[in-house]
């Protein structure tokens, strides 16, 4: 197994991050757009068939927990109240509206149990965000890794019924456990976050790299057996449960071919949907080039082709960025998370979508930390890209949440 780079010794030195701090500056973040959020609602009302049809306690409630209770929090909603009752709802794995299930029998409400569970499970995430790659970023690095995470532009999911918050903190979880050489542990995190997220099974190889025996002593062997079996069997689990429910061990994969996703999983997997994906940009950047401006856009706007055109064009710009950045994580932190980058990416252009084959790979790649990690490191020694990203950053942040929260499709 190729070896992580050896910690630097000045900054393996340092003292270790105040959780309190990353915490703080997280809640602080995500709770200052969820509140502009919530004064665009009052500004800009819902109308009609946009208003969520779940409630809180009352009309303050409703409006300040129901912000993000958009697009795929009405399907985890749905899943946590009715359990899996339809062949197409098991594209949403089970952990997460388990919880919300769970926590809504205290809190009465299951808007508020998601919402409370997707922050609280954010604040994991970036508690142990700066304990990842022991001894090979500074703390400062450390810092500004969370600070881009609470930033980021689909980071509104951390305070909306989505479980991207959930997998995430897991994810972390298993990589700190299986760096302090835990097996037992970082293999129940892990297979904890395969039954959040199919992206979970991109934690088996890079654990198994990370908790590779270093004499080959039965114990450690025995470590790395369970670090790869217990993922394994919690994914089996799921589609156990799918074949004894609806009779297909891949209903979820079948699931995601419905007309409200269109994904499938081409011949040559994530070969064909690297292809299908630079094939749309290319012709998205055409249609955008030779046709915008419309001079007959309003008053009734731009046709649904030039927002996948230019969806097409952002999201493999997006993903181009995400492949420089997982080689640099390999070369920076070491094979495990380079191979996790990688893992994960396969993944995501294994099952592109017709019209826009990475839809929603903006906000997959948000449970993808080592980019974090590595954006971070960049940006550090260059102070003025820093800024100017996180200017970014916040910006698209603040716009994306509030469309989203006015149904406009963002991820």
């Amino acid at each position: 197994m190729a070896a992580a780079p050896d910690p630097d010794p000045a900054v393996a030195q340092r003292p270790a991050d105040d959780p309190r701090e990353v915490v703080v500056t997280f809640l602080a973040v995500r709770l200052a757009i969820w509140g502009l959020v919530v004064l665009g609602l009052v500004w800009a009302p819902l109308r009609g068939d946009q208003i969520p049809p779940f409630r809180a306690y009352n009309g303050l409630t409703d409006l300040v927990f129901g912000a993000f209770a958009q697009w795929d929090s009405v399907w985890f909603i749905h899943l946590s109240e009715f359990g899996y009752d339809s062949e197409q709802i098991t594209a949403f794995f089970p952990l997460y509206p388990l919880l919300v299930q769970g926590l809504a029998w205290v809190t009465a409400s299951t808007i508020v149990a998601g919402v409370l569970i997707s922050l609280a499970a954010g604040c994991v995430a970036v508690a142990l965000l700066p304990r990842i790659a022991p001894g090979r970023l500074s703390p400062e690095v450390r810092r500004d890794a969370v600070l881009l995470v609470s930033l980021y532009p689909l980071a509104f999911v951390f305070t909306a019924i989505y479980s991207d918050g959930l997998f995430l903190a897991l994810a972390l979880g298993a990589f700190v456990a299986a760096e302090r050489r835990r097996p037992l542990l970082a293999g129940v995190l892990a297979a904890l976050a395969v039954d959040t997220r199919l992206v979970g099974l991109a934690l088996i190889v890079p654990l198994v790299v990370l908790l590779w025996p270093r004499n080959r002593s039965p114990r450690e062997l025995l470590g790395v057996a369970v670090v790869a079996a217990l993922p394994t069997l919690g994914f089996g689990l799921y589609t156990g449960f799918l074949h004894q429910r609806f009779g297909d061990w891949l209903m979820f994969v079948h699931a995601e071919g419905h007309e409200t996703w269109d994904r499938h999983v081409p011949t040559l997997g994530p070969v064909s949907g690297l292809w299908q994906a630079a094939s749309a940009a290319w012709h998205g950047s055409l249609e955008l080039f030779l046709h915008l401006p419309r001079a007959g856009a309003a008053p009734e706007g731009f046709p649904a082709h030039d927002t996948w055109a230019m969806w097409n064009v952002v999201q493999f710009l997006v993903l181009v960025a995400a492949i420089w950045l997982t080689w640099l994580a390999w070369k920076r932190l070491g094979a495990a998370y380079g191979l996790y980058s990688t893992g994960l990416i396969l993944i995501i252009l294994a099952s592109p979508a017709d019209l826009v084959p990475l839809v929603s790979s903006p906000r997959y790649l948000l449970a993808d930390f080592p980019l974090f990690l590595v954006l971070a490191d960049l940006l550090h020694s260059r102070p003025h890209l820093r800024q100017g990203t996180l200017f970014a950053f916040a910006s698209l942040s603040a716009v994306a949440a509030v469309a989203f929260s006015h149904k406009v499709w963002i991820a």
